[in-house]
């Protein structure tokens, strides 16, 4: 991975002529997070993931983040990558860094997916105490399988994969609780709700109908506060909707960045 000036590491798959593609992870762990994901959407585009500031490969430095310059971390990894602009998903925190991309470098988003994200941590709706709870135990270092399958999948697919949810957080290598904690000061502070219509580019909005985490009643307010934007359930699937549908996901992602390039063209 190629190390930025300013500590952001970031890795590129495809072909460099094929449409750029910009993937945002979500909070406390790495792009490996995204699994099979790039080189799945490679296939059609240039993709382009980092590591959150914080997370992976990135500097860890810091104790309060905020969105807008997590938004700017993501203009300065297209700049290095090569890429004037870009198609651009991100997932959780990372949607929420999606939007400040939007809104602060228009002209860098090409079309948007948004997924299983908020527009204001203030005017969200929460999860479930016991929801909250998992959270911040898992945060805290007690990690087991059924905390991690209840906040992350469906109860019906970590049925299914009793382990899939907590053999994939390893692999997400999840960050240290100082570094977590400054990204969730970030969210915190994130409300982009009363901006929210001044987005022009083509938006997706997808999140799983059973999302414990992130419920989808917040992917409704987006998708209506968003000028022209879609909302995509995907039925039964949880948090980590790409983990559980991955094929699903790679489609609509497809479909909507490839459908944004024609109206272009």
């Amino acid at each position: 991975m190629p190390l930025l000036d300013s500590g952001i590491n970031f890795d590129t798959y495809g072909d460099r002529h094929n449409p750029p593609l910009l993937l945002i992870m979500g909070l406390a762990v790495s792009s490996r997070a995204w699994d099979r994901l790039p080189q799945l959407l490679a296939q059609r585009f240039f993709v382009i993931v980092f590591d959150n500031r914080g997370t992976g490969r990135s500097a860890r430095r810091g104790f309060a983040y905020r969105m807008a310059g997590l938004a700017d971390d993501a203009a300065a990894v297209l700049d290095a990558a090569g890429a004037r602009d870009a198609h651009v998903f991100g997932i959780s925190m990372g949607g929420m860094i999606a939007q400040e991309l939007a809104l602060r470098h228009p002209d860098r988003v090409r079309s948007l997916a948004l997924g299983c994200t908020i527009a204001s941590w203030r005017k969200s709706t929460p999860p479930s105490l016991k929801t909250k709870l998992d959270l911040l135990l898992l945060n805290l270092g007690f990690v087991n399988p059924d905390r991690v399958g209840r906040i992350l999948v469906s109860a019906e697919w970590h049925a299914q994969n009793p382990a899939g949810a907590i053999d994939w957080i390893k692999r997400a290598e999840r960050t240290a609780l100082r570094f977590a904690t400054a990204q969730v000061l970030a969210i915190a502070r994130h409300h982009t709700l009363p901006r929210l219509a001044h987005i022009r580019a083509p938006t997706l909005v997808i999140t799983g109908g059973a999302d414990r985490l992130v419920l989808p009643v917040n992917s409704e307010v987006l998708a209506r506060s968003i000028p022209g934007a879609r909302l995509l359930v995907v039925p039964g699937a949880g948090h980590c909707f790409p983990l559980e549908r991955e094929e699903e996901t790679v489609r609509a992602l497809s479909e909507h960045f490839l459908a944004s390039e024609a109206r272009a063209a």
